[in-house]
């Protein structure tokens, strides 16, 4: 199997959110309550991965779970549920900017001496944090640029014609050896990972579940 496969199985849960959810999902209980939400951290990791299994139906879906959940009202419910609070705790600890220009130009720009992890990892790192950094990152790159894609509707104009050029280079300009997760996959297996598509979602850190859950939730 590689990344083409579909419908990676439901994972282990890590705790109420997670459990409630995978319940739901194989008709076996309820979605998780208020109360269950309102005692768990926006960031924790059992909030990130039951948000993240509610997002999964609308990309290949999970094994075992009827794709009418998709859109099923009870569902979106606790998912909005899971959302505003993760957002309301991404904006407290974001940094403000008074202009969308000014906020621009400091994601556009790649400081000299970053100290993020792809700096220490090109200057400083080992072959097994790089292995270990890549199995993190599948979650989001076995289906790069895919989230992005929910954005088109919402554009017109010249940002939908600049948006829709992007999103044609990340999914190979045509050519199926050229789509961007396909790249990934011959990274891994360079590394010795496995490419099966949702095999590491098991081990994903919340951090990683988060990076992935902001960008279908801006979608």
């Amino acid at each position: 199997m590689d990344f083409w496969s579909k419908e990676p199985p439901l994972p282990p849960s890590r705790g109420p959110i997670s459990t409630a959810i995978a319940e739901y999902l194989r008709s076996t209980g309820p979605p998780p309550d208020d109360g269950t939400i309102a005692d768990a951290s926006p960031f924790g990791e059992d909030w990130q991965l039951g948000l993240y299994l509610c997002y999964e139906l609308h990309y290949r879906g999970l094994a075992g779970v009827d794709a009418a959940r998709e859109w099923d009202p009870d569902l979106l419910r606790a998912r909005s549920a899971l959302e505003r609070p993760f957002l309301k705790a991404l904006r407290h600890q974001a940094t403000r900017h008074e202009r969308t220009a000014a906020a621009l130009d400091d994601l556009l720009v790649e400081p000299v001496d970053g100290i993020g992890v792809t700096h220490y990892l090109q200057d400083d790192g080992e072959l097994w944090q790089l292995r270990e950094y890549a199995a993190q990152r599948s979650l989001y790159h076995l289906k790069e640029a895919d989230p992005h894609a929910w954005v088109l509707p919402r554009l017109w104009g010249r940002a939908k014609a600049g948006m829709a050029a992007v999103e044609f280079d990340e999914f190979g300009g045509g050519r199926a050896d050229r789509v961007h997760a396909r790249l990934f996959a011959d990274l891994m297996a360079d590394l010795g990972l496995d490419t099966t598509y949702g095999r590491y979602l098991d081990s994903a850190g919340a951090e990683a579940l988060a990076v992935v859950n902001l960008m279908s939730l801006f979608g």
